[in-house]
């Protein structure tokens, strides 16, 4: 009896009870703490930028910028082989974020798209490429050309576009002739979504259309769309004529 009384004294939680008692305090103060974590997290989750939650107010532009963004390489290394191609697209980013991004970061990402442009062109001739394929007509005619590309905010501006794009598709480098067209087809494609009222469709808008897809040799699209502008506009029988010569040459 001494024995256990003196090995009693030395402890804390005897009873089986008491050991009971003590492991329930144990895991109820294990779980308290999970869920406080939990809770915690679930909060700062639910209010970050990422969370489906959260909503932010972008402006349309703003929009077009956080699209694009996301398209940039970043931390080029260029002594890889593919280091040019890389810059090259981040200019092409870059060139794309001033037509469609907002008008006050126009002159920023100019800025990027030439310094972008002037490594890929040094990069090039590093490479061996010929100082002289810089001059090639084809490259010429495109860096012409980009130039009477607009900052748009109305259908015409967006038509006219889609015709400089359709000119670069067709008398531009072959290799990059893809990729106008479909610059020239998005072109039309905004021109069409921006145009509040059928009402507002002139026969001017009609011409520049449908020529535009005459230099995409997309002839069975100008038919469909002539069709479809009879029933917006009802042109007279010789503008359609005239419409059909285009497509027709």
């Amino acid at each position: 009896m001494k024995t256990n009384e003196k090995s009693c004294d030395k402890c804390y939680i005897c009873g089986r009870s008491q050991k009971i008692w003590a492991w329930l305090v144990l895991i109820g103060i294990f779980v308290c703490g999970m869920m406080t974590g939990v809770s915690i997290w679930g909060y700062r989750h639910a209010h970050t930028a990422d969370s489906g939650v959260y909503s932010e107010n972008l402006s349309p532009c703003q929009m077009r910028e956080k699209a694009l963004v996301v398209q940039i390489v970043p931390d080029i290394d260029d002594a890889q082989f593919d280091a040019a191609d890389a810059h090259k697209r981040n200019a092409d980013v870059y060139d794309n974020l001033m037509r469609w991004g907002c008008a006050e970061n126009k002159k920023k990402y100019e800025e990027l798209r030439d310094a972008e442009f002037s490594v890929f062109d040094v990069l090039k001739r590093a490479n061996g490429s010929r100082p002289e394929d810089q001059d090639k007509p084809c490259l010429v005619i495109e860096r012409t050309l980009m130039e009477y590309i607009n900052t748009c905010r109305g259908s015409d501006c967006h038509l006219y576009n889609a015709e400089v794009y359709s000119k670069m598709a067709e008398d531009g480098c072959q290799e990059n002739s893809e990729k106008y067209k479909q610059m020239a087809l998005n072109e039309l494609q905004i021109a069409e979504g921006v145009r509040v009222k059928d009402g507002e469709l002139s026969e001017d808008d009609v011409r520049t259309t449908v020529n535009t897809y005459k230099k995409l040799q997309m002839q069975n699209e100008a038919r469909k769309y002539i069709k479809k502008a009879e029933k917006l506009i009802n042109p007279g029988v010789d503008f359609i004529m005239e419409l059909q010569r285009v497509i027709e040459e």
